[in-house]
């Protein structure tokens, strides 16, 4: 302990009087120690942390699925969840909810929209999380007709009822479609919001469904699988169940087999799981850049101490002392890295949280605890190790008669005694280019995925989503006079009145989802094999005007398309060029799919189901990361139900002056209506691509950093080289090598080692990219342009980083050189 405290303050002192390579070997290792610590803590948070339910292993989620129809995850049908109930062993619970929604709570001064999901009365004891205060649901309100009863979230309680005991007993009133009053018999748990960022959960026997509809999926199931089970054996008896169903029932839209994904999985989801294996993998590689890095700051001082180290020898110090010592130096360097890369890691949590919390699920709960105390501890002893031991080794390993007969230095050295430090910037060049690449990847996978072109113009376009769902004010069209499109009207007329506006339309929605389109469609003549499908939306005539969407053939709707006119129809270029190939589409006539097959129209009370197609317009993309183009069928508002249309409002107006003229225009029509969610499209178009952002800037910002290290460590290298080569090129001089003989002699030994860096990166890259390809968007994972383009970038830094000592190498003295010697 005696000889570790004498090393100690050796290594202090020594540490002290050389205060440049101090400071910037801690601030490499701080760099590095406090990115691997920042991103750990986000992997151990979002990834590793078990989730805060009892024994979260046994958790899984289940969904229909069927491969040959492109069903990968598909919510499940009632009929079919009580044949799993009945039929199944594996799980000790089988719970359920439908799709969290937003109800409009009623209160004093209008009404205000809240979470809500209407839960069976086993997911509270499935998750294993009881109510705070109060209870929780029991099996008869998972029926038809049981007891009004709501529990409410701990948030909920503190913001409406102030934490009042006396809150068992209120009544809440929702009006979305009717007017309900729930009595609140329960408060769950601070922090509990299971599913999504539920404030209330109701009976699930109030929003049910009935049993003969078998084909249409909308519950959500959660298991807990019982001790015992493993994931395999669930998967083999549910897909048994799930195949007798499909036989029984072949012509209904059924999953023919059973996905049971845990819940952590399907909570984070996979592509951000394979984001953050591959991010952590990149700033591990960057860690070891800084190593490599101070390793070779520490050779290049191990060599201007080469005759203090022999001396200590000669004198009867052992290898292993010098050794130890010389490695409680880098120690102390590697501690102070990783302190202050505890406070770097802290800023760049706070920053992810800041920028990403929204994008990245349970991000907002991630903190320095012990663990990542603990990796950071790990990751400075790891980081002393590699960063001391070789520059140790290599600097004890002298003959003691040799070194003592040179000198204090040896000008004739030469790279060929430094292949240590050459092979650590060979490798500093391979991780580089690892990390460019895939910075490179990222960046012009998104680069195409902001400009894509989804079919129209964003720019100017502002979105509104409306609510006419409100008991007494929506009902299913049945004349040309029902309140929402005699209100939706009105709104449109008026918004089109004010100054700056263009254009206004309404949708029944936007395409958002990422599953495909469930709704069938048939055509009166020649209808395919394959059942086709499509989405549905009705529109106003001026929707596509607003949208910025091209009208290729016929007409567009016109507001004479009424409730009693002949259904018409507007479908997109994916359908004409799929089922209208070789002829004219507009004039045909095509209707909804009905459960048995037969064709039915939106419109219920129409004498024909049958509508004609009086138009084609250009396709357009999904409003997800997906982008897809899929089938659309477009019907007039009139035709068709909208009770939350979504308003689309072409204007030169400020956003913030369009929004205050929407909300002012709706309180006047009603007053009662739930004040509008309005966005400007760039916002909504920047919400989707957030998360592939947060991706490619912590990519490029760790490549650009891996980029700087690598030329620092060359420039390092070659600077050093002509340090210790400066009396070979006096010589080379005097005998008559001119300057540019010199500058080729010290670029190309330089260059050698950046080629044979990229060679063996480029190398690397094709091995290691494909586990991007999942984060990817219309790039290859082994995109040449890419894999061309950033070994050049490479290169020409490299170059630069060579440049400047070899152009110090071409000025020297041949005089000045051989006389210093």
């Amino acid at each position: 302990m005696k000889s570790l405290w004498q090393d100690l303050r050796f290594g202090a002192r020594i540490l002290s009087k050389q205060p440049g390579f101090t400071l910037i070997a801690i601030f490499t290792l701080a760099l590095g120690i406090g990115s691997n610590t920042a991103i750990f803590s986000v992997i151990n948070g979002v990834l590793l942390k078990p989730l805060p339910y009892v024994e979260p292993e046994r958790l899984v989620m289940l969904w229909e699925r069927n491969p040959k129809t492109g069903m990968e995850h598909e919510f499940v049908s009632p009929p079919n969840l009580e044949d799993w109930q009945a039929q199944q062993s594996v799980f000790e619970h089988l719970a359920y909810w439908t799709p969290d929604t937003e109800l409009n709570l009623v209160l004093a001064d209008g009404s205000e929209k809240i979470r809500a999901s209407y839960v069976s009365s086993n997911l509270f004891p499935a998750l294993g999380v009881p109510p705070l205060e109060g209870r929780g649901f029991v099996p008869e309100e998972d029926k038809r007709g049981g007891s009004r009863v709501a529990v409410i979230s701990y948030d909920f309680w503190q913001h409406r009822f102030e934490g009042a005991p006396e809150v068992f007993g209120k009544t809440l009133t929702f009006d979305t479609y009717n007017r309900r009053e729930y009595t609140v018999v329960g408060v769950m748990p601070p922090g509990f919001m299971f599913p999504g960022k539920t404030e209330v959960w109701l009976p699930v026997g109030w929003n049910s469904i009935g049993p003969n509809r078998r084909g249409v999926h909308w519950l959500s199931v959660l298991g807990r699988l019982n001790r015992g089970v493993t994931l395999d054996q669930a998967q083999t008896e549910m897909n048994a169940i799930q195949g007798r169903i499909e036989t029984q029932f072949p012509n209904l839209n059924l999953g023919s087999e059973v996905a049971v994904v845990p819940l952590l999985e399907q909570t984070v989801g996979r592509k951000l799981q394979t984001a953050l294996w591959v991010l952590w993998g990149v700033i591990a590689a960057v860690l070891l850049i800084a190593c490599a890095n101070v390793a070779n700051l520490t050779l290049a001082r191990a060599s201007a101490r080469q005759r203090e180290i022999v001396i200590r020898l000669a004198l009867g110090a052992s290898r292993w002392q010098v050794v130890r010592q010389l490695l409680t130096e880098s120690s102390l360097l590697a501690l102070a890295g990783g302190l202050l890369g505890l406070l770097l890691a802290v800023s760049g949590i706070a920053a992810l949280k800041a920028i990403s919390a929204e994008q990245v699920p349970r991000l907002q709960n991630v903190q320095l605890d012990r663990w990542a105390l603990g990796f950071t501890l790990l990751a400075s002893v790891i980081t002393s190790v590699l960063c001391g031991l070789a520059p140790a080794l290599q600097a004890t390993k002298q003959n003691l008669i040799e070194s003592l007969k040179e000198g204090s230095t040896t000008s004739t050295t030469g790279l060929r005694r430094n292949r240590l430090r050459s092979g650590l910037v060979v490798a500093e060049v391979a991780l580089s280019l690892l990390l460019l690449i895939s910075a490179g990847l990222m960046l012009n996978s998104f680069a195409r995925l902001v400009n894509l072109n989804r079919g129209f113009q964003p720019d100017h376009l502002l979105v509104a989503k409306l609510d006419f769902s409100i008991s007494g004010f929506t009902t299913w069209i049945q004349t040309t006079t029902t309140r929402p499109q005699v209100t939706l009207l009105s709104l449109i007329q008026r918004l089109q009145a004010q100054p700056g506006v263009q254009y206004v339309g309404a949708a029944s929605s936007l395409s958002r989802a990422a599953e495909p389109p469930r709704q069938g469609f048939v055509l009166e003549y020649g209808q395919p094999a394959e059942s086709p499908r499509a989405n549905f939306q009705g529109v106003t005539p001026d929707y596509f005007r607003a949208m910025g969407i091209a009208l290729l053939k016929g007409r567009e709707f016109t507001e004479g398309d009424t409730f009693e006119a002949p259904s018409v129809a507007i479908i997109n270029e994916t359908i004409a060029k799929r089922y209208f190939a070789d002829e004219n589409p507009v004039g045909k006539r095509l209707a909804m799919e009905g459960r048995t097959g037969q064709p039915v129209g939106p419109n219920p009370a129409a004498s024909s189901p049958w509508g004609e197609i009086v138009g084609v317009v250009a396709d357009t993309r999904k409003l997800n990361l997906g982008a897809d183009t899929v089938p659309e069928i477009y019907v007039p508002y009139w035709q068709y139900p909208m009770q939350t249309p979504e308003l689309v409002v072409r204007t030169s107006l400020p956003s913030i002056g369009a929004a205050a003229a929407i909300r002012s225009e709706i309180s006047s029509l009603y007053k009662n209506l739930p004040a509008p969610r309005i966005q400007m499209m760039d916002e909504v178009l920047a919400d989707i691509v957030a998360q592939p952002r947060f991706h490619t800037t912590l990519l490029s910002l760790f490549g650009v950093l891996a980029l700087v290290l690598s030329a620092i460590g060359i420039y390092s290298v070659i600077s050093y080289s002509v340090s210790q080569r400066t009396h070979e090129i006096g010589i080379r001089m005097a005998l008559g090598a001119k300057p540019t003989d010199v500058l080729k002699l010290v670029v190309g030994r330089g260059m050698w080692l950046v080629l044979s860096g990229i060679g063996i990166g480029l190398a690397a890259s094709f091995a290691t990219t494909r586990l991007m390809s999942g984060l990817l968007f219309e790039v290859s994972a082994t995109d040449p342009l890419t894999f061309a383009g950033i070994p050049i970038l490479l290169a020409g830094v490299a170059l630069g980083a060579c440049l400047a000592p070899a152009s110090r190498a071409a000025r020297v003295d041949p005089m000045v050189a051989l006389r210093s010697e």
